[in-house]
């Protein structure tokens, strides 16, 4: 791929750096995993002129190929963004592609190494492993195939239980064991009260309660107060609405996830996502890395790796895998006392760098 798009065609966007990421760098795939492709692209610098911003990034619909522009790669770097800085250190054999620009940026990749990196590095991955434990609710609670009825999410209380005699009075119960058919009634919002409405029985004649994916309030005869009242109607629009929002991220999951990664929390053997938590211990590892030798750990090998492809293989509990974590965390902190590492990195010189690099590509595709 040598190109791609730009908002302003005079001078394509081109790739300045492609590479295979993910567990191919890391040397954690297995014949499962998905080749993930990542890259840099540059613009013009009139792009950035333009009322049309140009994108920050380009990739496919499930994010296993990714290219991000210059300026947001050295905006990312600055930030001390894990997934960026591990570009500038990918191991030669997962390198497509290097232009110039690249090369020079690469040369220079030092001035992003700083004390924040190790930080991001550590508090993402304690981040994620506050999501590890317990199987994950998609797995333990699925969605059903037809999604969320707003019926399923009213309560009524009948006219005969606003008061009965004998029982304690205003008991709402669930809609479907009422007896009542919304289709056979009309509505009306009951005053200083939220989600609260008045049910009158039109029979045939009615309109229904619900019009598509709204109630609808009717403005009922006084003469009909009386004699069609049916009840109170209790709806948690809410309550529907975040359900289907819920049944609609659990389907496209369920059609986008790698089925193999499920597997051993669908079959009960784990109670936790362990190639979660796999990746983890990878970037704590990768932090600790920075405050030793000044730079992320990408490639793993040797006693590392195979730690890492026994957590993935389940070998490890939860609470063995947060030990681990811990220890690693605790030697950060010790190596922090006496890391020279500047704190931040010196934004004036990515902006200028920033600068360079793209003069330096404009120069060379003129």
């Amino acid at each position: 791929m040598d190109a791609v798009y730009s908002p302003s065609n005079p001078a394509p966007a081109t790739i300045l750096f492609e590479c295979i990421a993910g567990s191919r760098a890391y040397g954690t795939h297995t014949a499962d995993s998905d080749e993930d492709i990542r890259g840099i692209f540059a613009l013009p610098a009139q792009d950035y002129l333009l009322l049309q911003q140009p994108p920050n990034q380009i990739s496919d619909a499930r994010n296993n190929v990714v290219y991000f522009s210059l300026r947001r790669t050295i905006e990312l770097l600055s930030a001390a963004n894990p997934s960026l800085m591990e570009l500038l250190y990918m191991p030669a054999d997962c390198v497509r592609q290097c232009a110039p620009e690249m090369q020079e940026l690469l040369r220079r990749r030092a001035l992003f190494v700083t004390r924040r990196c190790a930080d991001t590095h550590l508090g993402y991955a304690f981040s994620q492993i506050k999501k590890a434990r317990g199987q994950n609710k998609w797995i333990n609670q699925p969605k059903p195939a037809e999604p969320p009825q707003k019926e399923d999410y009213c309560h009524v209380v009948t006219r005969a239980r606003l008061a009965p005699d004998g029982a304690a009075p205003f008991r709402p119960e669930p809609l479907g064991r009422s007896g009542i058919d919304l289709a056979r009634h009309h509505a009306a919002r009951v005053e200083h009260a939220r989600d609260l409405y008045r049910l009158y029985d039109y029979g045939s004649d009615a309109r229904g309660v619900f019009r598509g994916d709204v109630i609808a309030c009717e403005s009922i005869a006084l003469d009909d107060e009386q004699t069609r009242f049916a009840g109170l109607l209790i709806y948690n629009e809410q309550a529907w609405k975040q359900a289907l929002v819920d049944h609609q991220n659990y389907w496209t999951w369920r059609r986008e996830r790698n089925e193999s990664r499920w597997q051993q929390q669908e079959s009960g053997e784990l109670d936790f996502d362990a190639k979660n938590l796999m990746h983890t211990l990878r970037l704590l590892l990768s932090g600790k890395s920075i405050l030793e030798r000044g730079e992320p750990l990408v490639r793993v090998g040797g006693e590392a790796l195979q730690l890492l492809r026994d957590v993935r293989a389940g070998r490890y509990s939860y609470d063995q895998i947060i030990d681990m974590a811990n220890a690693i965390v605790a030697d950060c902190e010790r190596l922090k006392a006496g890391c020279d590492l500047p704190p931040e990195t010196d934004a004036r010189a990515a902006s200028q760098l920033l600068q360079e690099l793209t003069r330096a590509w404009e120069a060379r595709n003129a």
